[in-house]
């Protein structure tokens, strides 16, 4: 029989009991002192991450210096970190999961396709609707490629030559050349300083896996 709450929500709240507890344990007079450390261990993952993942002003720090120094205590803040921004992020996760069917066809793609498709999903799942849109892009490229023989060939082939050639060889149609088309547009769009919303990327995915319906039906 399955429980009333989710996993992901009892992890949530076995982490706030952990906090709540850990609180509990500090003497009155000691409270003050462990909620600045707790303030300075947030800022300092906080910077270490955002450094990481962005382009950040060069200012004079310590904290590479003390990152250095303590290696396995960063990493264990760190893993803590982490592991709380994906308990919380998992309702999300499984949310977008369940807004997509079972993608199926009569054959299957190469591993290589797949694996942009895969990567494609995955990053929206994530929430990464950019890196999804230009994932979407390339799975979508593959698959004619695939098709057309030039897969692994190390060629180049500009997308409307590569429409044109799937078309004439009775990869896709007219139709789904609009799609493919509109996929490449919009990752296009992404890739030149038009950032795009969850929306957009689930629109993106769901033409992805129309056009690689078709491609794989036949």
């Amino acid at each position: 029989m399955l429980d009333d709450l989710p996993l992901s929500q009892h992890l949530r709240s076995y982490v706030e009991f952990l906090d709540q507890d850990g609180k509990r344990d500090v003497p009155a007079d000691e409270r003050e002192e462990a909620q600045k450390a707790e303030r300075i261990v947030q800022f300092i993952v906080g910077d270490i991450i955002q450094s990481r993942e962005s382009v950040v002003e060069n200012l004079p720090s310590g904290i590479e210096k003390f990152m250095l120094a303590n290696p396995e205590l960063v990493r264990h803040f760190l893993g803590e970190r982490l592991t709380r921004d994906v308990i919380d992020a998992i309702p999300a996760y499984v949310s977008r999961t369940m807004e997509l069917s079972r993608l199926e066809g009569s054959r299957t793609p190469s591993r290589i396709t797949n694996r942009y498709v895969r990567e494609a999903v995955r990053t929206y799942i994530f929430g990464f609707s950019q890196a999804s849109i230009a994932l979407s892009r390339a799975a979508m490229e593959q698959a004619p490629k695939e098709e057309l023989g030039h897969q692994g060939r190390k060629i180049f082939v500009d997308m409307n030559g590569l429409l044109d050639e799937a078309e004439g060889g009775n990869v896709i149609d007219g139709v789904i050349r609009k799609i493919a088309r509109k996929i490449a547009s919009d990752a296009d769009l992404v890739l030149h300083e038009e950032p795009a919303d969850a929306a957009r990327a689930y629109e993106v995915l769901l033409m992805l896996r129309g056009v690689l319906q078709h491609i794989y039906a036949v």
